[in-house]
């Protein structure tokens, strides 16, 4: 969704060229079946469901119909509410956002309170509010296996560099962070 992630359809398919067998993330507000067929088309794996803009009806459908076009799904929550509403065993991953969308205030404890509510199944991603390796390994303890990390990125004046850095960071032992 341009407007709000700043990421086009171009975009993803420059992603798709460049990494061929790299899982990609449709990450936008899909609130239709057109734009699942638009992603499969533009050649995302995964989609992202967002709870507080769908009803636990929708999530499902969707994610049957994603299902059926060989696509992933990624549904986000926030709180205890919107985990046990609108999660289905038809999504694939869940994705526990840190920053409320009504406030935008960003709480990383959000994951931490939310991880043991999510079932065993699922991949857990945290979402949002995630600057430093320290949080990502706290975050692996609680049984977190993906991370889901934008706005640190982009906010930075190289975003490839931040990413490097981090990356490093997380290869240190544990205990070990310079911050």
């Amino acid at each position: 969704d341009e407007p709000f992630f700043g990421g086009t359809a171009a975009d993803l398919r420059a992603a798709r060229a460049a990494n061929p067998t790299t899982p990609i993330l449709r990450k936008d507000f899909m609130v239709s079946e057109y734009q699942i067929t638009e992603a499969r088309a533009l050649g995302a794996d995964l989609i992202l469901l967002i709870a507080s803009c769908l009803t636990p009806t929708e999530v499902r459908q969707f994610s049957e119909f994603a299902h059926a076009l060989g696509l992933e799904v990624l549904l986000e929550v926030h709180d205890e509410h919107e985990l046990r509403s609108h999660l289905a065993d038809r999504v694939d991953l869940v994705g526990v956002n840190n920053r409320n969308l009504s406030t935008f205030v960003t709480d990383v404890g959000t994951s931490a309170r939310l991880a043991g509510l999510i079932p065993n199944h699922f991949v857990k991603v945290a979402e949002s509010g995630l600057q430093h390796a320290r949080t990502i390994q706290e975050l692996r303890q609680a049984g977190y296996q993906g991370f889901l990390i934008g706005e640190t990125f982009m906010r930075t004046p190289d975003p490839a560099a931040a990413l490097l850095t981090l990356v490093g960071e997380l290869s240190t032992p544990a205990g070990q962070f310079a911050g």
